[in-house]
């Protein structure tokens, strides 16, 4: 107690010698306030602080800042003048008397802009500026069509008169608005929040984009997104020169410029406006043609859109404009190669059904026939599309474990031939460069433990692109590597250990009569479920069975703790009854052998007894991320299972937990280190018939 009352005392001086500190500097934020309104006095004495290094606490949001009020002053300084820079620099080595003289000398030029609310000497009217003109596309003009009428009632535009001076076909409006948007211009803590109202609202009266360089010389074409002010600046500059030159064009019903020269729109322009459509088909069509447009202008344009964090429609990929460079480039490569990228009628009708909610052994089925079926030279359409739609996660899972087997499977066909090669190369730096999780980064993995004469194949291949040059130099490096199933830490967790249920009605019973507070009692009987073992698990059931609660935080165990989740969902009745009726006949070696078999998982040889080659074959691959995106989460594809039976055969579970994981609030189980040490087991102990020297897994951690 005596700690804790010394703690309150501490934080409460350092809160006082914060709050005494800030009352000490207030003068510099009472004569911000004057600056803010055009005082001339106040900016010329907020300077007599340049020099000063007193302590200053500032607040920016939640943050808690500690400056100076040199830091401080020149910041209020810097915020509210735009001075060119062969007129003064306010930097850290600025110093009060540099500042006095600079205002003192230029005081007669020195004017408070209102179009900039900020002090200046050269006006805007006669600095100069590059700009580019572009044609506004038809989806962007219908956009801003259909949203005129509600910006046009918006208060900030009521109260600037801005409504008055488009009805009146009054150019000026252009300057204001470019005018309102400098003024937004951030502040320190200040944020404001109608910028593409306001740039929007430019385009919609002038039917064009208007481009001006930004802070690092760039033109900008969307001004609206960008943090700092040298853009704003710039526009307000192209106005004061340019917005007498426009005059109304009634048919066009926009302001127009005849002197300028306007670039027209494109194909590629357009199709980047539309990627915001709210129509799905018609944003995933646009993101799918512009993935085989032209390469140079898609790039571009993605890190314009990709740098002022253009929206998107949510059904494109993750992160659009990462994948569409990524993507053109394939394509373009796929393109000068003579590379199927599209895909037959066939694949694609696969690519829908994986995308549908399938059963599993549906979709194992399906999986494992691709993995059988697909070749080299069709492999890359199938990647294409599962990339196009990264957000599909029942697709982007399955193309996970189909393209992990099918590469380890064609390892040697794909080193062998040069084109193959230098494809898969390029694709796994393209698919790196992603910035997504998910086996998308770990194409490269494949070179672990490569043979030397594998490595040769390496060695020897001659490439323009530098891309592949880049990943031949990692990919024999990766060679080199030896492959290792290492003894991972054991875990364990509450829930797997000893301590079990040892009555589990009379702790039910328990619960039932505390059920007063309905989500202690969910959190209550959660708890107990995850306790309980194999032998427990009918009895549960069947108790729990009345309950009218959150069936998922009901029936989760059987997925989580049990990894059931294969043969159905648990919140169903007739899985349920289903399981119960089996589990009532069968013990849980048989009872799990049962499911695995019914969902056509292949382990067993002709005389259905465990095949340990193609046991070694699913704890090697199945256990799989999504190729892109997908949550990061793993699918555990029946896995566990499969290890329960070999513990239960060979009457160890090598000290691991006794369950696949624990439903009381644990989320991120999966069996790969299980598999990884069972994969060992069998080597170890020999009961492997034939090598398994196929590369690794996209899974396998260096």
């Amino acid at each position: 107690m005596k700690n804790i009352f010394f703690f309150l005392i501490i934080i409460s001086s350092n809160l006082f010698a914060q709050n005494i500190s800030f009352e000490k500097n207030q003068h510099i934020y009472e004569l911000e306030k004057k600056i803010r309104k055009g005082d001339f006095q106040a900016f010329l004495e907020i300077g007599n602080y340049f020099d000063r290094e007193k302590s200053v606490t500032e607040f920016l949001g939640y943050h808690i800042i500690h400056t100076n009020e040199s830091n401080v002053s020149k910041r209020i300084v810097r915020e509210n003048s735009f001075f060119l820079d062969s007129e003064i620099i306010i930097d850290s080595i600025t110093t009060t008397n540099q500042f006095r003289d600079f205002l003192i000398q230029n005081k007669k030029n020195i004017v408070f802009s209102e179009l900039a609310d900020a002090f200046i000497i050269t006006p805007f009217e006669k600095r100069k500026t590059d700009f580019q003109i572009q044609e506004l596309t038809i989806s962007k003009i219908n956009l801003l069509e259909s949203k005129k009428e509600e910006v046009l009632n918006l208060n900030w535009v009521k109260s600037n008169s801005i409504d008055k001076l488009i009805e009146q076909k009054n150019p000026k409006v252009l300057l204001i608005l470019s005018s309102l948007l400098l003024k937004n211009r951030y502040r320190f803590n200040e944020y404001k929040d109608n910028n593409a109202e306001i740039v929007n609202l430019i385009r919609l009266l002038t039917k064009s984009n208007i481009a001006v360089p930004d802070e690092t010389g760039k033109m900008n074409l969307h001004i609206e997104e960008d943090f700092y002010e040298t853009s704003k600046i710039n526009l307000v500059v192209f106005f004061a020169n340019n917005y007498k030159k426009y005059k109304w064009n009634k048919a066009k019903n926009c302001f127009e410029n005849t002197e300028f020269n306007i670039l027209k729109t494109d194909t590629e322009n357009n199709l980047f406006d539309l990627l915001s459509n709210e129509n799905d088909s018609v944003a995933i069509n646009s993101f799918i043609q512009l993935t085989q447009s032209n390469t140079e202008k898609v790039i571009n344009l993605a890190e314009q859109f990709d740098k002022a964090n253009i929206d998107f429609n949510y059904e494109l990929p993750t992160f659009t404009y990462r994948f569409l460079k990524q993507l053109v480039y394939l394509t373009d490569y796929c393109k000068k190669k003579n590379i199927d990228y599209i895909g037959s009628k066939e694949l694609l009708n696969s690519i829908e059904l994986l995308k549908s909610d399938l059963t599993f052994s549906e979709r194992r089925k399906l999986e494992d026939k691709l993995i059988s079926n697909l070749t080299l030279n069709d492999i890359t359409a199938f990647e294409y599309w599962s990339f196009v739609y990264e957000k599909e996660w029942n697709l982007t899972y399955s193309a996970g474990r189909i393209l992990d087997k099918f590469y380890s499977k064609n390892w040697l066909k794909l080193i062998e031939n040069p084109l193959y090669l230098e494809t898969y190369l390029l694709k796994s730096k393209l698919f790196d460069d992603l910035g997504i999780i998910g086996f998308c980064n770990n194409y490269l993995i494949k070179f672990i433990g490569t043979s030397l004469q594998k490595k040769n194949y390496l060695n020897s291949l001659q490439t323009i692109e530098e891309k592949v040059n880049t990943q031949i130099k990692k990919g024999v490096e990766l060679s080199e590597i030896l492959i290792q199933y290492n003894e991972p830490e054991k875990k364990d967790w509450y829930g797997n250990i000893d301590n079990e249920i040892q009555d589990f009605e009379t702790s039910f019973q328990k619960l039932l009569k505390q059920s007063d507070d309905k989500e202690k009692f969910e959190e209550d009987i959660s708890f107990l479920l995850s306790q309980i073992n194999y032998n427990q698990i009918g009895e549960a059931l069947n108790s729990i069975e009345p309950l009218e609660i959150d069936t998922y935080k009901l029936y989760s165990f059987m997925n989580r703790d049990f990894g059931l989740a294969f043969i159905g969902n648990f919140e169903k009745p007739e899985i349920r009854q289903g399981f119960l009726k089996n589990y009532s006949q069968l013990d849980e070696y048989n009872l799990y052998k049962h499911y695995l078999l019914k969902s056509e998982i292949d382990f067993t040889d002709s005389n259905k007894n465990l095949d340990f080659d193609k046991i070694y074959e699913i704890l090697k691959y199945d256990i799989n991320t999504a190729l892109a995106g997908g949550g990061g989460s793993t699918n555990d594809n029946g896995v566990y299972p499969v290890i329960k039976l070999l513990e239960l055969h060979f009457k160890t579970n090598l000290n691991y937990p006794k369950k696949f994981c624990s439903s009381n609030n644990m989320y991120a189980c999966d069996s790969r280190d299980r598999a990884n040490s069972w994969m060992k087991y069998l080597e170890v102990h020999q009961y492997l018939k034939r090598n398994h020297n196929e590369p690794v897994s996209f899974a396998y951690e260096k």
